[in-house]
């Protein structure tokens, strides 16, 4: 398990790096930004309003399911080196498959939060107003 981790933790980094050489400093750090943007807005932004936890509940599992999501990519990536494959061919495959994950999961958190802030409030509660029965008092009026 502790060799998973430590090839996970060595491929995270030469990722950022050939993320960084393919889209510069900037581009790299903006990538970074709105995945994380949209994951955070995804499931925190959610607890703006008292309502909207209610609209869009699976927002809060997408910081969860992007993880373990993560994590299977990477595994396949790693079991496919361990069976002989070509590690540059497979770094470049995972690659890709990580950026696409990364910007699906961070466009649902998006998503979450928009249906979440455009969804009605819940109708306030109407007040009970008591009215008595109609043979409960005697009314005799005359012209």
């Amino acid at each position: 398990m502790s060799t998973f981790f430590s090839s996970l933790f060595a491929e995270i980094a030469a990722r950022r790096r050939r993320l960084r050489a393919a889209f510069g400093d900037r581009g790299q750090g903006l990538v970074d930004f709105l995945v994380l943007a949209g994951l955070v807005t995804g499931s925190l932004g959610l607890l703006v309003r008292p309502w909207m936890p209610a609209a869009a509940p699976w927002g809060f599992a997408l910081p969860v399911v992007f993880g373990l999501g993560y994590l299977l990519i990477d595994a396949r990536r790693q079991a496919a080196i361990a069976r002989g494959g070509d590690a540059d061919a497979h770094a470049s495959r995972a690659d890709w498959a990580i950026i696409i994950w990364s910007l699906t999961s961070a466009l649902l958190g998006a998503a979450a939060f928009i249906i979440a802030w455009s969804a009605a409030p819940p109708a306030p509660p109407q007040e009970q107003i008591w009215t008595p029965p109609e043979s409960a008092v005697s009314v005799e009026m005359s012209p």
